[in-house]
């Protein structure tokens, strides 16, 4: 029979490099994997192929999820799989909260090799060999969807704003009607039966408004993933909805903010697993035109926001351009 893989996901190269030949020189074979989403895909793939896994080690800090927030995903789908926490931030994160959330253990950075081989002989468990019978629903739905589209709103008085914004809000076809400070003075999500609909609707309807002087548009389209990636985002999803988690929820008393991101398409999907479940990112869509994406970002303050923003610009390859659009309210316009 094959040995058992340990997996080991850290974004940090040089530990993933140091922790793999480590536990190789005391009888683990490691799988490293620099981001959670790669390393759910591993999991999902050794499952399916009968492949032993011993257990999983993960950092706190990853690019794409949070580590708490992938140790109850993989402890939703694999119970008995064993899974330990490492983390630089122990001021942060503790020994109790991993444990509270069915984690198998806890190390703080730094730790030599044999604590983490001692922490996983205490806790050792017959590795996983077989896929737990359950069905992920990754079957595309054949009903009739909806589409959607963002319009970007630009006015040429001022003083028609409240009047303008008003009629916006309660239009038909208008799921959310944003006051922004940027290029553009209105963000809308609108939603219809065809893409036509939208189409003749900003036509026929919005430009006809007094005071909208144009309206960009930018189609929400569904992301061209491989299969191994819509897998992983169908089984991080139902894996948080059943611990209460919903895409999409805006936040209360949250500051909110649009950003509009110009990529290389060639890192699409690389771009689009690791925004996807990212903190502060309450929405991560698609868009067709000269923007890949439209993000809406949550956070306590604009600053953190900003950070956010930068943080996503800086680490992310094949991000060209980030533009931000505070999203205000009329008062404070």
């Amino acid at each position: 029979m094959e040995a058992a893989k340990v997996l080991l996901i850290d974004d940090e190269r040089a530990l993933r490099r140091t922790l793999s030949v480590g536990l190789l020189q005391r009888g683990y074979e490691t799988t490293p994997c620099q981001d959670g989403f790669s390393g759910l895909s591993k999991i999902e793939m050794y499952m399916k192929r009968g492949i032993p896994i011993a257990c999983v080690i993960t950092d706190i800090r990853l690019p794409d999820i949070d580590g708490l927030k992938l140790l109850k995903v993989i402890k939703s789908l694999y119970p008995d799989l064993p899974v330990f926490v490492i983390s630089g931030y122990s001021d942060e994160i503790t020994e109790e909260i991993v444990r509270k959330e069915k984690g198998d253990g806890f190390l703080p950075k730094p730790f030599m090799v044999d604590d983490l081989v001692a922490l996983m002989e205490k806790s050792k468990k017959p590795a996983r060999e077989t896929r737990p019978d359950r069905e992920l629903g990754l079957e595309i739905q054949k009903e009739k969807r909806s589409v959607s589209s963002y319009a970007f709103v630009t006015m040429d008085d001022r003083h028609l704003f409240e009047n303008v914004y008003r009629k916006l809000y309660f239009m038909d076809k208008v799921l959310y009607c944003d006051a922004v400070i940027g290029d553009w003075q209105v963000v809308l999500l609108m939603q219809s039966n065809s893409r036509k609909d939208l189409h003749d609707f900003v036509e026929n309807s919005l430009m006809n408004i007094e005071g909208i002087v144009t309206v960009e548009l930018l189609d929400i389209v569904e992301p061209l993933l491989s299969e191994e990636a819509k897998n992983v985002v169908q089984m991080v999803e139902d894996s948080l909805q059943e611990e209460g988690w919903r895409r999409g929820e805006k936040r209360p008393n949250a500051l909110s903010c649009y950003v509009l991101l110009e990529i290389e398409e060639e890192f699409f999907e690389s771009i689009y697993k690791q925004l996807y479940f990212m903190e502060d990112v309450v929405h991560c869509d698609v868009t067709h035109g000269r923007y890949g994406f439209v993000l809406l970002v949550q956070a306590p303050t604009f600053d953190l926001i900003k950070k956010r923003v930068a943080h996503i610009s800086r680490n992310i390859e094949g991000i060209l351009k980030a533009r931000e659009l505070r999203i205000m309210n009329l008062f404070e316009m």
